[in-house]
């Protein structure tokens, strides 16, 4: 159903919709409800006279909304001989209408029309060179028919909203729209989302192409997704979750059809079959009534009912092997019973008592006492069938198949029950618990009922999940295993070796022109809508933190938590590895550790039953002790806690285990492009040879430290001066007597060990570092050095970001990827430091195909060197930075963390303040100025990783000197040899 502009104009006209204000306290609704007693989120689901459902959750801790827009359909739906097909809709979503993103819609549409034409007669040619010729024909018109559109124009729009975290997502039964909205700007969000969801059009089709073409390829370069794709193949051989990918094919990515999506959007598109979830502040009532006017004319349509061949039983293991130059792992799937089954809500139980990141079976058997190097268990529920994956690391020279082994011996212990018998209402407690902690975020609020609502699971029995969880008994759990859990499942080893991967060839495209300054008609209508401003709040960190000294000389923080019954408490050195890096290793060696009268395995099923977690954490500059969890269980909790600290017990095979440990890790870390690229690189950009990153102990000082003295370490980590920081329901006085009673600290604090510097380095030339890495495509960091902090640039970086470098409307993403096709990846910003005596840092990124990696380059400079006017979009940028400013909130724990990340730049205040003020009068001119001075002409450091055979060297010395880095002299440590079968692309 098309929206039609007259209705918009008349609603303008009239002011007939209103923002969803929150409701009243006792306010009567006008509207049926399907609402469920208990429910955490308070949600509410109505449903439209079309089909159209609409899911509320009230949320008023800031006046921003989470809406999504779920769609019940995905590569499932996807047919055979077009797989990618839902993922490439999702893409073309984002275009416009024939009302937005157009100048001229009745020429644009027939050059439109000429262009699905040829794809067609593509499709069917088999002739590469006739191929070709056509090809060349749709890139000819695709050129002309780019003249008439005006590109990003959605976005654009979205982002003058004030929106946050605009993107999309496909997987197999869903594809998902999102945005995070000021609440006052839901009117004008319903109004183009409506006519945004009324309409297909399929405008800079092959541009978009070659963004879904660098997808698929950069899917080829990750391990993690081909070995997944290899369980789904041997999990589901009939089904559509193991026959096709949600990405589809190569073949299939090649030889697209216009009609084909067009038709496919047609038939699931539909209200019956789409749902609008919002989380936040709302007010019900009103948000049926906008929803009614805004989507209430879409017309309802039979969906085709999805049917599948059942698959057979599994007889017999399947091992399979995948090789990449990733680290190796192990994953074993077995298939059950869909989402709507018991074999779902059992399968989360067992999940949990196999791995609940503290006391489950994998936890303490595997990972605690360092079997392997790392392993987890993980559940997934789809509408048709259900998966339970056990994934494990191996450590140094363990062979995988030992790993599968150790992890379904996991599974043959709950077959014998050899689990704590409280350990079912522990693991269901866990649960409840994590979902309090979630109900504080709109986010996860929204995602629980897009869930609710893509799977077909009513309200209620979503609510009732625990209840029902709670009631099973440890037999039928056992039970439970022994029939599911056997011979029947699929393991896959990933191992070193050649990257087999297939990577799309794609054709040539030519760039188009991108219309930053036109507005279509509808743009113009819809912008005229006057929503009013939102008063923004700043912190005042005085008021809204409790500070004091206790009788011991540590200063007390406390903030209150009136939301729930959760509680974190923190012990905060200002000392971290650049102070001393053995008492880093020593916080890293003690969750490893038990005390005189407990394991560290019984330590961890006590916290686990008392529903508390003890974590520990060391930065350069800082650690951190924490306990977090049920503030009923606070005192036992810290009594536990502080006796672990000070009655901690060395294990001599621990420490062994550990170093190994560390040592895999530091070599796994080298087979990671991640890792390699933007952490070791990057440092070695920015600090030459001597980085943080190579901060270290060698391998032969790990093996040669006597492990008690990280447990003195420990025990004496308290006699450094700390600050406390309490994040809970407990009354001050209270705390602070349990504090006295259990934490006992010396009546003199020792200083800490100086700290190691790093110094920046002056980039006074271009230069360029090169990396070997095996993988399909190639990705660049482009770094330059700028002053160190300089607070009166604050505001100029927060709108330089938001115009020029970051989202789906700025300047690096148009130019980049909107209109030369060049990389599916690539973003700028100007980076604020941490600390007031660190510097600013320019960072652009690039992700491309090596063939199209000179081009991005220099696309990339182009931007850095002559930052494209576009005045409609500042002023659109500069009101999206404010609204931002003036609807998020910091509150609850945020609150401490924003205070103390102010102290290390030298603040106490608030730095929204002086942005939101310094934003209201900063125009073009300003910013051209700060570009010119900080930006403009710099020299860089350009980082770049990719496969020596396929990167051309001397397009990389035309950049600035050129110097090939070894994995040993980036990250400080040697890299072990390659096995044999490490064969190169």
């Amino acid at each position: 159903m098309k929206f039609r502009l007259s209705i918009l104009a008349l609603a303008l006209g009239l002011g007939i919709f209103q923002a969803c204000k929150h409701s009243e306290e006792g306010q009567k609704s006008k509207y049926t409800y399907e609402t469920v007693d208990g429910d955490p989120l308070g949600a509410k689901i109505y449903t439209f006279p079309n089909g159209l459902k609409l899911y509320m959750s009230e949320n008023h801790d800031e006046p921003r909304v989470v809406a999504q827009i779920a769609v019940r359909t995905g590569s499932k739906q996807d047919p055979a001989d077009a797989t990618g097909l839902a993922h490439y809709l999702e893409h073309m979503l984002f275009k416009g209408t024939s009302d937005m993103g157009t100048k001229d819609w009745e020429t644009e549409s027939a050059y439109l029309k000429q262009i699905s034409d040829l794809y067609e007669t593509h499709r069917n040619t088999t002739d590469p060179a006739q191929r070709k010729s056509i090809y060349g024909a749709i890139d000819s018109i695709s050129g002309l028919a780019a003249e008439i559109a005006i590109a990003n124009e959605y976005d654009k729009m979205v982002s003058s909203l004030g929106a946050q975290g605009t993107n999309a997502y496909t997987w197999y039964e869903q594809t998902v729209y999102i945005n995070d909205i000021p609440s006052n700007e839901l009117e004008k969000w319903a109004n183009l989302e409506s006519e945004r969801f009324s309409e297909l059009v399929l405008r800079l089709f092959h541009t978009e192409l070659e963004a879904v073409y660098e997808e698929f390829n950069r899917t080829q370069d990750s391990d993690n997704r081909r070995a997944y794709y290899l369980m789904m193949e041997e999990l589901f051989k009939n089904h559509p979750y193991g026959t096709q990918t949600t990405i589809g094919t190569s073949e299939h990515l090649k030889n697209p059809s216009m009609e084909k999506i067009h038709a496919y959007f047609k038939e699931r598109y539909v209200p019956n079959n789409m749902a609008i979830v919002l989380s936040g502040d709302i007010n019900p009532d009103e948000c049926v009534a906008l929803i009614e006017k805004t989507f209430g004319d879409y017309e309802r349509a039979e969906v085709p009912e999805f049917k599948f061949t059942p698959e057979a039983p599994i007889a017999a293991a399947v091992v399979k092997d995948v090789t990449g130059v990733q680290p190796e792992f192990v994953t074993i799937g077995y298939r059950l019973n869909g989402i709507a089954s018991d074999d779902a809500l059992k399968l989360k139980v067992l999940d949990g008592i196999l791995s609940n990141g503290q006391a489950g079976l994998i936890d303490l058997n595997l990972v605690q006492k360092q079997t392997v190097l790392q392993a987890y268990s993980s559940p997934t529920s789809f509408t048709d069938y259900s998966m339970l994956t056990l994934t494990g690391n191996p450590r140094e020279g363990q062979d995988l198949e030992e790993v599968g082994n150790l992890l379904r011996a996991q599974i043959e212990l709950v077959k014998q029950g050899e689990f704590e018998d409280w350990m079912i209402e522990a693991v269901v407690n866990n649960l409840k618990l994590n979902e309090l902690r979630q109900t504080e975020s709109n986010w996860a609020r929204a995602s629980k009922m897009v869930n609710a609502f893509i799977y077909g699971q009513p309200w209620e029995t979503v609510v009732g999940e625990y209840d029902k969880m709670g009631a099973y008994s440890k037999q039928e759990i056992m039970d439970f295993a022994k029939a599911n859990f056997n011979d029947n499942y699929v393991q896959i080893n990933k191992r070193q070796g050649k990257n087999n991967a297939v990577k799309v060839e794609k054709p040539t495209i030519t760039a188009v022109n991108i219309d930053r300054e036109s507005q279509s008609k509808f743009f113009l209508q819809w912008d005229s809508l006057e929503t009013g401003r939102i008063e923004p709040i700043f912190v005042d960190y005085k008021a809204a933190i409790k500070t004091e000294k206790l009788p011991n000389g540590l200063e007390l923080n406390t903030i209150n938590n009136d939301l729930n019954e959760l509680f974190s408490l923190y012990y905060i050195f200002d000392m971290g590895s650049d102070n001393d890096l053995k008492s880093a290793l020593a916080i890293e060696y003690l969750p490893y550790l038990g005390t005189s009268s407990m394991s560290a395995e019984d330590l961890q099923k006590e916290m686990f039953r008392l529903g508390i977690t003890f974590d520990v954490s060391a930065s350069r500059d800082q650690s951190y002790v924490v306990l977090s969890g049920l503030n009923s269980s606070l005192e036992e909790g810290l009594k536990l806690f502080e006796n672990i600290l000070s009655d901690v017990q060395s294990d001599q095979t621990a420490y062994s285990d550990m170093v190994d440990g560390v040592m895999k890790r530091r070599q796994d870390a080298m087979k990671n492009k991640g890792q390699i690229l933007q952490s070791a690189m990057m440092q070695y950009a920015q600090y030459g040879k001597d980085s943080p990153k190579k901060n270290l102990l060698s391998d032969s000082d790990l093996a040669a430290i006597n492990p008690d003295e990280l447990v003195a370490k420990i025990k004496e980590l308290t006699s450094f001066e700390h600050r406390i920081f309490y994040y809970g329901p407990e009354k001050t006085a209270k705390l602070e007597k349990l504090l006295a009673d259990y934490h006992k600290v010396p009546a003199e604090f020792k200083a800490y060990p100086e700290a190691k510097t790093f110094e920046e380095l002056e980039i006074a030339n271009n230069k360029v570092y090169f990396v070997d890495y095996d993988m399909v495509q190639s990705e660049m960091m482009m770094v330059s050095k700028g002053p160190t902090f300089e607070l009166s640039m604050a505001p100029s970086i927060n709108l330089f970001n938001e115009y020029f470098g970051s989202g789906l409307s700025s300047m690096v993403f148009q130019e980049i990827r909107e209109s030369k096709a060049l990389a599916y990846s690539a973003y700028a910003y100007y980076g604020m430091p941490r600390k007031a005596d660190e510097s600013h840092y320019t960072v652009a990124y690039i992700g491309a195909q090596v063939d199209k990696l000179p081009e991005a380059t220099s696309a990339m400079l182009e931007l850095m060197n002559n930052m494209p006017r576009a005045d409609i979009q500042f002023e659109s940028a500069r009101d999206a930075a404010m609204k931002k400013i003036e609807t998020n909130r910091t509150s609850r724990e945020d609150i401490y963390w924003s205070y103390e990340a102010a102290k290390r730049r030298g603040l106490d205040y608030d730095l929204n303040r002086m942005v939101y003020d310094s934003l209201k009068t900063i125009n073009f001119d300003k910013l051209q100025g700060f570009f010119d001075q900080q930006i403009k002409g710099q020299n860089y450091t350009f980082c770049v990783i990719g496969n020596e055979n396929m990167v051309d060297k001397s397009t990389l010395e035309k950049l600035g000197t050129l110097e090939v880095l070894s994995l040993e002299e980036v990250f400080g440590y040697p890299a072990n040899k390659a096995p044999d079968n490490l064969v190169k692309n």
